[in-house]
């Protein structure tokens, strides 16, 4: 199953939400439209309905995918992507012909061959919908609103043969919606699921460290790894422009890179980057002398929050003396949240 759909590593609220929205996926056979930024897990959402496919409602998320998981193994259901930011063309690999053709049912016409027929009996998932170019839009509109196709086949003639497919596409929230020709987002729409970013589901970051930890070891034949309470309290303070893609990947690295069995707060600050590099997506101007002071000073912000702002459990999280923590608020100018303007004390 999914890190991201695994109900059991969810804390946050907008994470919550998002599984609610995709249970309601999972009771209709509509189109399904999936936004969220890049590495947020936008593709493992439409796996996820792909492999549920008509499990019965009133079980958890969990029992129907376990189940489903087990009948599409065997029934061999297919899940076929398509990229329409590809720079290679669209409109052939697409519908399998460059240009449009009806027949004398007045439906379109595909090929054996293409994306749109290979998906049939399971579903297509249009990763980047909006940079598909309008015309194509259309085209895969009417598909979908007829219900039925005619296919050209390589080897025979043209046959007339039901649309099979579940079709979902994913969205980057960045992107506008009128992008979408009406008439396709009518059909991809009858369901939306908005995948939150990992920065603001900063609630899951603990169990996702945990799990990603453990799954990651194993798959690396490596012995389990796990994080101190400081090595996760600054995991859970990066700004993860990445989202849980970047969040696997530096816990990947720390598995090759680091001795022993447990991994700590000194070995994260090691291994990210305050460059806006691939890391972390740190963006400072100014020195390197002045970026760790910003960093510095964000992060004791966090884990005081973190905290309810009780010096004392505050410094013992980041390894220091109560009266060094008083010390580096003052250096710092560490100003409680805004949602809360009490004293630090």
């Amino acid at each position: 199953m999914s890190v991201i759909t695994d109900r059991s590593l969810v804390r946050s609220s907008a994470m919550l939400e998002a599984i609610r929205e995709l249970q309601q996926a999972l009771s209709c056979a509509g189109g399904v439209l999936v936004c969220g930024e890049p590495g947020s897990g936008r593709s493992q959402f439409a796996r996820a309905i792909h492999l549920a496919g008509d499990a019965a409602c009133g079980t958890s998320i969990e029992q129907q995918l376990r189940a489903a998981m087990r009948r599409i193994e065997s029934s061999g259901r297919p899940f076929v992507e398509f990229d329409c930011s590809s720079p290679n063309g669209h409109e052939r690999p697409l519908f399998g012909c460059d240009a449009d053709r009806t027949s004398v049912h007045g439906l379109d016409t595909v090929t054996d061959d293409s994306a749109v027929h290979a998906a049939f009996g399971g579903t297509l998932l249009l990763k980047h919908i909006t940079e598909l170019p309008g015309r194509l839009q259309s085209r895969l509109a009417r598909i979908l609103r007829d219900g039925e196709i005619v296919v050209q086949r390589q080897d025979g003639p043209e046959v007339l043969e039901p649309v099979t497919l579940r079709a979902i596409a994913t969205m980057d929230p960045a992107s506008s919606d009128e992008r979408l020709v009406p008439l396709l987002r009518a059909r991809l729409s009858e369901t939306i699921i908005s995948v939150p970013p990992l920065r603001k589901r900063r609630d899951d970051i603990p169990s996702l460290t945990r799990h990603l930890l453990a799954d990651i070891s194993a798959s690396l034949h490596l012995p389990a790894k796990s994080a101190s309470r400081q090595a996760v309290q600054l995991l859970c303070a990066l700004p993860w422009k990445g989202n849980v893609h970047e969040l696997a990947g530096l816990l990947r690295m720390l598995i090759v890179k680091v001795p022993g069995t447990v991994i700590r707060q000194g070995d994260v600050l090691r291994n990210i980057r305050l460059d806006g590099g691939a890391q972390t997506g740190f963006i400072y101007d100014g020195s390197l002398r002045e970026a760790r002071e910003r960093f510095e000073r964000e992060y004791v912000a966090f884990v005081l929050a973190q905290h309810d702002y009780r010096m004392a459990e505050a410094a013992k999280a980041l390894g220091i003396q109560r009266t060094n923590l008083y010390r580096k608020v003052r250096q710092l100018s560490v100003k409680r949240r805004s949602a809360d303007n009490r004293r630090i004390s």
